[in-house]
């Protein structure tokens, strides 16, 4: 099945109707090729939206997932601030007194650190929603 949004809006004879959605620009219908569209014209300026689009989505999925601890850390204002901070010197000491030195626990003491003073800034202390991000 082909997924018309995706195809059609690379097109130059792309339209859109709020109560239709997605139309041909030659027929003025609703698309119902199947496989190829034989009056596929490619639209560059069209097709580098819908690109930079779709990798914007995919770099926020990975950087949702890789981060996602340390954003509801954030997240969670002076309360999440204080446990990453002391997350991070047990997790430290702890290492260090087995003979093993972590290199993440001070990064992740920095950034209770920033949690802290953001939510101090803000009036986040008791962990409301606030908005990830400087």
């Amino acid at each position: 099945m082909v997924d018309y949004n995706k195809f059609c809006a690379r097109c130059r004879h792309y339209e859109s109707n709020i109560s239709q959605g997605i139309l041909c620009g030659l027929t003025h219908a609703k698309p119902h090729f199947i496989g190829d569209c034989e009056t596929f014209i490619l639209d560059p300026i069209r097709d580098r939206k819908v690109t930079l689009k779709a990798e914007k989505e995919a770099m926020s999925e990975v950087d949702d997932s890789f981060f996602a601890p340390e954003k509801k850390g954030v997240q969670k204002g002076v309360l999440g601030g204080i446990t990453m901070m002391v997350i991070a010197v047990v997790w430290f000491v702890g290492g260090y007194a087995a003979g093993i030195i972590f290199y993440y626990p001070p990064v992740l003491f920095l950034i209770g650190i920033y949690a802290f003073i953001k939510g101090l800034f803000t009036g986040n202390a008791s962990g409301k929603s606030s908005s990830v991000g400087a």
